[in-house]
């Protein structure tokens, strides 16, 4: 069951990048597809450090020795939550604070930073929640709950497809950029539930 769940998410991955890019070199230009880009590498980056963090966490909690297993898993929760937000915050303050500057300094065209800048506004405006998701996904994956968020990955695509497609007509080539804001919020009401039962009832 652990290789269907990391099949899933390698495949989600896929299919929400490819999708993106096909669509822009379809119906855009380079400048387009470079810019989106650029905010995909930062939010993978930023959410690649915040797997590798919930892992440490979960892993030097040792789970499977401590004696009261409940109260844990929900410390190691907690703990998870509290240092990938940071993370996630953090990434966030840069990329709005200092993302323009740093495009600057690759002497990059004028058309390509102000499309970078402006489709970063709205994308990492759930940033600060790359961490939640998270660790929730390394909360079912501990507990052994595979099924449950391949479940969370396919609705959460269908969704941003659902969305993009209804968005098209008045925004056009920004389509999946709100979309994908859309997506998160909405996700985060349902992760912030599962945060608060493992917190507070487990």
């Amino acid at each position: 069951m652990k290789k269907l769940f990391y099949f899933f998410v390698f495949l989600t991955v896929i299919i929400f990048v490819g999708s993106i890019n096909i669509f822009l070199k379809i119906n855009s230009n380079l400048n387009h597809i470079i810019g989106i880009d650029i905010n995909l590498i930062i939010y993978l980056i930023t959410t690649l450090i915040c797997i590798y963090t919930s892992n440490k966490i979960f892993k030097k909690a040792n789970l499977n020795k401590v004696k009261y297993y409940r109260r844990g898993i929900k410390i190691t929760f907690a703990n998870s939550f509290f240092a990938t937000s940071i993370i996630s915050m953090i990434s966030a303050c840069i990329t709005y604070g200092f993302l323009e500057k740093i495009l600057k300094n690759f002497n990059l065209g004028a058309g390509l930073i102000n499309y970078t800048i402006f489709a970063s506004k709205i994308w990492f405006i759930s940033s600060p929640f790359i961490g939640l998701e998270v660790t929730v996904f390394r909360y079912f994956y501990e507990i052994g709950y595979f099924k449950t968020p391949i479940k969370y990955l396919i609705w959460k695509l269908m969704l941003f497809f659902i969305v993009s497609f209804l968005f098209y007509q008045e925004r056009k080539l920004n389509c999946f950029i709100y979309s994908k804001a859309i997506c998160d919020i909405f996700f985060l009401f349902l992760y912030s539930k599962i945060c608060f039962e493992a917190t507070i009832y487990i």
